[in-house]
């Protein structure tokens, strides 16, 4: 049985030791009671006095399930004691095979029952530094050493080996040196197989092979080479920056900033860029530049793309922008730029216009500048600009178009086509979608003093009661509006361009109603009493309609519904009061009645009284 074993107690174990009755034998019983989880197999044998009976009784108690060896790692000073007893056992038969070569092959197989003792060898060891092999064998009576008993010699075998070994003394004497090298560990030869000691190492091994060195390396490599982008002055090229994109553009050119971005978009940035001077001057709040890598060591260099980003475009601007490509496309210039894109880009006219567009320049097969297409960001409108003699060109698409976020005017289609000349915007041609309804004309809109516009539209089919929420009155009126109407107006701004529209023209509204005013109920009264609510419905209604900024007034009415025909003028003041006379008459009847009817009181909620005053 190995001595160095640790019992445990199982619950079985635990429950035998409070009852008697579970084991029998009165010196079972007691080794059970000294199992304690601590001792090892040696320790109870010191505490019973009787190595065999501790030892027979520990087999009955393991098989009985009563005590389980205990499986656990030996502590740090265990180990340590451990590799301390193998380094002194492994010295001392290294010691006696170097010393002592003969008497190894002279020892026999029998052994004695006696302890081990090495402190005998020990004590030769630590007498001198002569020879192992001095010892008076007849001392060695019973020696032990690594746990080998090694036999008692008679006297003659005494005296031969003795004489044997003084002539292998003689012979090869092993110097102090050789036999203190020979008792240290660190120094092992290949051929002992009997000694389990590995070399101790000191200091912790390396884990990181050539692969991991190689990555490390490289996201080293990276990370320099990032943090040398962020922090490189760049600002102290910006005169070098200028002066090459004023010889490109043939313009001043001024660079607020420039820095190197790397992620998402490489390339490039120059911030607070501005082009021309005074009233000519574009503002770009950043371009980026990409360029072709390998045009960066050469003389001329080359640009994939070139993005402006948040750039205010005038009319007036993008007329000069042909000029900028003509010096571009020059043969001497130090710049080639590929493609050019804009983002968060204003284009106008005037202060008239459209934000948030993107698109590109596009430009002919010789470099020269051919139109500017933008679009906004949800694709519902189109503008396309192209360079003529004089001026620009203009072309305008779109489909399910808002003018502004939230407004109420939702165009189905519209198509616009005209140019810029001379301070003026001359929309040739004009077709708009709006409301079930198709609105052609042209119009002129200038900006050279103050804002203004004129021009002639023909509408046909609008509905009249989607047309009266967009307005602010509600849904009064119904049917289809159909006619033609010429218009003018001079503001101060375009925010108030149509609240000084002055305009005239004629109506004709079909199979409609008119809701709060109820005609048919005033004539069959014929009473002085006021008429409130109702409606009237009718086949047509025809007149002619006078717009000025501060009312709105409609003439020759003539009201069709049924036998009942009706005729006057209303006008609807600016605060959306409503004042007006109809004659009402019957149709049909041998004596045809004519009833005056005044309208008056607020649009909302307008009031009919027969008679007029």
């Amino acid at each position: 049985m190995d001595h160095d074993l640790i019992y445990s107690k199982t619950a079985s174990g635990e429950e035998a030791m409070h009852q008697r009755t579970r084991v029998m034998q009165r010196n079972v019983r007691m080794v059970l009671i000294l199992v304690d989880s601590q001792s090892t197999v040696a320790d109870l044998c010191l505490k019973t006095g009787n190595p065999q009976l501790t030892e027979n009784a520990l087999r009955d108690l393991e098989k009985g399930g009563f005590i389980v060896p205990r499986v656990e790692q030996d502590s740090l000073w265990g180990e340590s004691n451990k590799v301390a007893q193998e380094i002194r056992e492994a010295a001392i038969n290294k010691a006696i095979q170097i010393s002592s070569p003969g008497a190894v092959g002279v020892v026999e197989s029998s052994v004695s029952d006696s302890p081990v003792s090495i402190d005998p060898v020990l004590d030769h060891l630590a007498k001198s530094d002569s020879s192992i092999s001095q010892l008076p064998l007849s001392s060695m009576h019973s020696t032990q050493v690594s746990g080998a008993n090694y036999p008692v010699f008679s006297q003659e075998k005494t005296q031969k080996l003795s004489e044997t070994q003084f002539t292998l003394d003689q012979v090869a004497k092993p110097s102090f040196l050789e036999r203190l090298k020979a008792l240290l560990p660190s120094a092992p030869q290949k051929n002992d197989e009997d000694i389990s000691i590995k070399p101790i190492r000191r200091g912790q091994r390396s884990t990181m092979g050539w692969p991991m060195i190689a990555v490390s390396g490289f996201f080293g490599l990276l990370g320099l080479a990032y943090l040398t982008i962020l922090f490189f002055p760049y600002d102290s090229y910006l005169p070098g920056v200028e002066a090459a994109f004023e010889q490109a553009s043939g313009r001043p050119v001024k660079v607020g900033s420039m820095r190197v971005d790397v992620y998402p978009n490489p390339g490039l940035l120059l911030g607070n860029v501005h082009i021309g001077t005074d009233k000519d001057k574009i503002r770009i709040a950043e371009l980026r530049l990409v360029p072709v890598i390998g045009s960066l060591i050469i003389g001329k260099t080359s640009f994939r793309e070139v993005v402006l980003n948040g750039v205010s475009l005038p009319a007036e601007l993008i007329v000069g922008l042909p000029g900028v490509f003509v010096e571009l496309s020059k043969p001497t210039a130090r710049v080639r730029v590929d493609h050019i894109r804009f983002e968060k880009t204003e284009v106008s006219f005037g202060g008239l216009g459209f934000s948030g567009m993107e698109g590109e320049a596009r430009r002919s097969a010789d470099g020269l500048f051919q139109s500017l297409k933008l679009r906004d960001p949800d694709h519902s409108l189109s503008f396309e600009v192209k360079p003529l003699a004089q001026g620009l060109e203009v072309n305008l698409e779109g489909f399910g178009w808002h003018p502004s976020q939230g407004s109420p005017f939702l165009f189905d289609s519209v198509n616009l086509n005209g140019a810029i000349e001379n301070g003026a915007f001359t929309i040739r041609r004009m077709e708009l979608r709006l409301f079930n309804g198709l609105i052609q004309g042209f119009a002129v809109l200038r900006a050279d003093k103050q804002p203004s516009m004129s021009g002639e539209v023909v509408f046909e089919r609008v509905n009249a009661s989607r047309l009266g929420n967009a307005v602010g009155v509600g849904e009064k009126f119904s049917g289809g509006i159909s006619g033609k109407l010429k218009f003018s107006s001079t503001a101060d701004s375009w925010a108030t361009i149509f609240s000084a529209v002055i305009a005239e023209g004629d109506f004709t509204v079909r199979r409609g109603s008119i809701r709060g005013i109820d005609l048919a109920e005033a004539v069959r009264r014929v009473s002085n009493m006021s008429v409130q609510g109702g409606a009237t419905l009718f086949e047509q209604l025809t007149g002619s309609v006078n717009f000025t900024p501060t009312s709105y007034q409609f003439n020759g009415l003539i009201l069709d519904s049924g036998l009942m025909q009706s005729t006057g003028q209303i006008e609807v003041s600016k605060n959306l009061q409503i004042r007006g006379k109809m004659v009402l008459q019957m149709r049909g009847t041998a004596n045809q009645t004519r009833v005056p009817v005044t309208i008056s009181g607020p649009l909302d909620a307008p009031v009919l009284q027969v008679g007029s005053k």
